[in-house]
């Protein structure tokens, strides 16, 4: 299957999608990015993922070109081009300030925006039996609220993660925990759950999961400190291609007994459920607030 991409409004063969060398995403790293998996073949939380990125794309002086509505469109119909049927997907967003002027400004009318989807390729399902394990490093994104096209240091540490045999590398800052590379970042103690509140990308699976797990267990959102880290009951992480993932150890330290612990297994069961529940429903309300146009082909 060959796959197709959504730049600027219309649909082309990937191989035919062109995005200028003086773009300001490539000159200056000057854009946001933004990803979302489906279920049962459902953009999974659109309503909330669109609002993420407008808001990103506000707080960067960037235009999203487009209604939500033809993003939606775009949407379904890459996945009709990409993806075989019965196959979830991934689906992940660019914006940038298009072409730069005099190579470090630009012009907001006329924004570089594109879409691509592609085959979702699970996880190892040991991992979720077994639990994984989480790199650590020191270090804190420049805009932690933002979801902007800046991962150097997450480029950077992908063979130490790699060599370690680790799915996420931790960052940690002053001697508090903040978040993963790609993903959100909990802990277990005591029966509680607890994560950052500060200084992370707010993501949309974490906002799930802690929907989900509130009415079953306590949760605090506030700082967290290294060392309750360590001395954590538990942990697991939360990411659009993830779910919900279980962590028994970071860095060179076990977390716990280092097994899965039963908060943990039933926070993935929760989530689990809410995914069929999801993928199950009629969602006509996908949060298309913006006006909507149709999709050039």
């Amino acid at each position: 299957m060959s796959a197709s991409v959504y730049l600027n409004g219309k649909i082309y063969p990937a191989a035919e999608a062109v995005v200028s060398v003086y773009d300001i995403g490539l000159l200056r790293g000057f854009g946001i990015y933004e990803a979302t998996r489906t279920v049962s073949g459902k953009p999974f939380r659109f309503a909330d993922h669109m609002a993420r990125l407008r808001a990103s794309a506000d707080a960067m002086q960037l235009k999203v070109p487009v209604s939500d509505a033809e993003i939606k469109e775009a949407i379904d119909e890459l996945i009709a081009r990409n993806v075989s049927d019965g196959q979830d997907a991934t689906i992940k967003f660019i914006l940038t300030g298009g072409t730069a002027i005099g190579g470090i400004e630009y012009d907001r009318e006329t924004p570089t925006f594109y879409i691509m989807v592609d085959p979702l390729s699970p996880f190892d399902a040991a991992l979720y039996r077994d639990g994984a394990s989480v790199t650590i490093f020191e270090h804190q994104r420049q805009f932690p609220s933002l979801k902007t096209i800046n991962y150097i240091q997450t480029v950077l540490l992908q063979e130490p993660r790699k060599q370690a045999g680790a799915v996420e590398i931790l960052y940690i800052y002053g001697g508090k925990v903040l978040e993963c590379a790609t993903s959100n970042f909990m802990i277990v103690k005591d029966g509680k759950i607890i994560t950052a509140k500060d200084d992370i990308l707010q993501g949309i699976t974490r906002k799930v999961t802690l929907e989900v797990a509130r009415g079953h267990f306590p949760i605090e959102e506030r700082a967290v400190t290294v060392d309750e880290m360590y001395a954590a009951d538990e942990a697991f992480l939360t990411s659009s291609f993830k779910d919900v993932m279980p962590i028994v150890k970071v860095g060179d330290k076990v977390i716990a007994d280092g097994t899965v612990g039963p908060i943990t297994k039933e926070v993935m069961k929760l989530f689990e459920e809410y995914l069929h529940s999801y993928g199950a429903e009629d969602h006509a309300d996908t949060g298309m607030t913006h006006e909507a146009q149709s999709v050039p082909q």
